[in-house]
């Protein structure tokens, strides 16, 4: 019912695009709105970025795998689908469109390829991930107030990185509704494929390399704090997350011995 749900959406946005409907009120509505707090929405803009993402989540490799791998999973339909509209539609940005002095931007002036939003792709990708594994352990247990939170703390992070990609003037209103349709099938299709070949990625080799792999996506993360000041809490948050849950993956193993 989910999927369904988003594809009617995605449908919507690309109606909604297509005939050109006026967004730019609601666009300035949130980015006004959000202006107060640059370094807070920068951050949560961060946590869009795929590196970000799979770096905050590596502690879950530890404990709940098959999330991380689903987000993993998820990365070539939504990477694919973000590219292939962005190209078809080319649709221009807030600062194709506005005046700089009419928005507040945070970071870079992004300009061209809007739709859809490939940070919203990434937050809904991943929250669909959750909400699926969640979904598949409540058919074998029944549902309690901690997967309630759970699923209520994850879509509402997950529409927060989607408000954030207005707050810092880089998408429209309907770029951010199409990333989150196009992010959440992404998910439910990485969840599925973690699911049905867990055999092949769920051995102990296999997760050192993706505790490694995490670690390595770091360095980019350093790169990014290096050259942009706003909101690299985000940045850093990912990089002590990766290398903790390895020290954590080592020390436990070292205790095993």
């Amino acid at each position: 019912m989910s999927a369904l749900v988003a594809a009617v959406g995605l449908l919507l946005a690309i109606v909604l695009h297509v005939n050109q409907v006026q967004q730019s009120e609601i666009f300035l509505a949130f980015n006004t709105a959000t202006v107060d707090n640059p370094q807070l929405w920068a951050g949560l803009t961060y946590l869009g970025d795929t590196a970000v993402t799979l770096c905050v989540m590596a502690p879950l490799l530890l404990i709940r795998p098959s999330i991380w791998m689903g987000v993993l999973a998820a990365i070539p339909v939504g990477g694919i689908t973000s590219l292939t509209l962005k190209w078809l539609f080319d649709a221009p940005r807030p600062a194709d469109i506005l005046a700089l002095t009419d928005f507040h931007v945070v970071g870079s002036v992004l300009r061209g390829h809007s739709f859809p939003s490939g940070h919203t792709i990434t937050a809904f990708a991943a929250a669909g991930v959750v909400w699926a594994c969640v979904w598949m352990e409540q058919r074998k247990n029944s549902a309690n107030h901690i997967h309630r939170l759970v699923l209520a703390s994850v879509l509402l992070l997950a529409f927060l990185v989607g408000v954030s990609r207005m707050a810092v003037g880089a998408h429209w209103p309907f770029d951010v509704l199409a990333g989150a349709c196009v992010g959440w099938l992404a998910g439910l299709n990485g969840a599925y494929i973690a699911h049905r070949w867990q055999s092949t990625w769920n051995t102990d080799t296999a997760r050192w390399l993706l505790h490694f792999l995490c670690c390595a996506l770091t360095l980019d993360l350093i790169d990014k704090s290096l050259e942009d000041p706003v909101g690299v809490f985000m940045l850093w948050l990912g990089v002590v997350s990766a290398w903790g849950a390895l020290i954590w993956k080592c020390f436990h193993s070292w205790k095993q011995r």
